[in-house]
């Protein structure tokens, strides 16, 4: 039995090293909503739009605060906390946003600084700067590098979308550490808002020397200010995803389950204040 614990020992380290290794370097969106739709959020566009497509932060017309929490696979070393602000500014939108994965002895951080605004009545961009960051025991030492990344968003029709975004283009690496790359990733979406209260989105994501990955979710306004979500990836192996949001007056709530095949459950909340928002 003893060799037994010891392997079974091994390969949870090794799987909690490995997620930690992938966990932020790479462009993770972070928010229940997008997750209840399997992350396919490209052109879905809210406060948390720092994380997955700048452009989205237009569309905000009041300060805007949240908060976020996820247990991947529910290890709490594997776990992510994050927030973000949205401020109106000039002609535009400023977004302030930091998330950190780990913990007390191995975190990754990401502190990003983002401008959106709107280029007319049907075109958005944004823009936003990042600060990323691993914190390991004093015989690895930390690393840290800045890295840009940006998107845009347009609206031909009055309930069609079109989102891209793009993170780390040049492909920039940690400079203390040359092996440790951090992957650039490119998002292509669009949505199509099929009645009133049912929004389809569709996106496909490619990250360096990986797959490209197909994201299919549908937002469905069952009663006023109730969603149900559902969506469906192909990521690694087919993930797929449950979420509900409910808004009460200036606070909106939202709660996403998802599954993967081989990892089991991931749960996430979503607690966010907002004035005068309109999405």
């Amino acid at each position: 039995m003893l060799p037994l614990k010891a392997i079974i020992s091994f390969c949870c380290l090794a799987l909690t090293v490995y997620l930690q290794v992938s966990a932020q370097t790479s462009n993770d969106p972070v928010n229940a909503r997008y997750a209840g739709m399997a992350d396919a959020g490209v052109v879905v566009p809210d406060v948390w739009s720092g994380f997955h497509n700048q452009a989205g932060l237009a569309y905000i017309s009041g300060l805007s605060l949240s908060v976020h929490y996820e247990s991947r696979f529910c290890i709490p070393e594997n776990s992510i906390k994050a927030l973000t602000i949205g401020i109106p500014v000039l002609k535009g939108t400023l977004g302030l946003n930091y998330s950190m994965f780990g913990y007390a002895k191995y975190f990754e951080s990401r502190t990003g600084l983002a401008y959106g605004r709107m280029l007319g009545k049907r075109f958005a961009a944004g823009i936003q700067i990042n600060h990323l960051m691993i914190r390991q025991s004093a015989d690895y030492g930390n690393m840290h590098t800045v890295i840009p990344e940006g998107g845009f968003l347009a609206q031909p029709l009055d309930d069609l979308y079109i989102g891209f975004h793009i993170f780390n283009p040049a492909q920039q690496h940690f400079p203390q550490c040359h092996d440790q790359a951090i992957p650039s990733l490119l998002q292509i979406g669009i949505g199509y808002r099929i009645i009133d209260n049912v929004f389809l989105s569709a996106e496909v994501e490619k990250e360096t020397d990986k797959k490209q990955v197909i994201k299919v979710g549908v937002e469905y306004e069952m009663i006023r200010h109730f969603n149900l979500r559902l969506g469906v990836s192909t990521a690694s192996t087919y993930r797929y995803a449950l979420g509900i949001g409910y808004v009460y007056r200036r606070i909106n709530l939202d709660f996403a389950l998802s599954h993967h095949q081989w990892l089991g459950f991931t749960p996430y909340i979503t607690l966010g204040y907002s004035v005068n928002n309109e999405k």
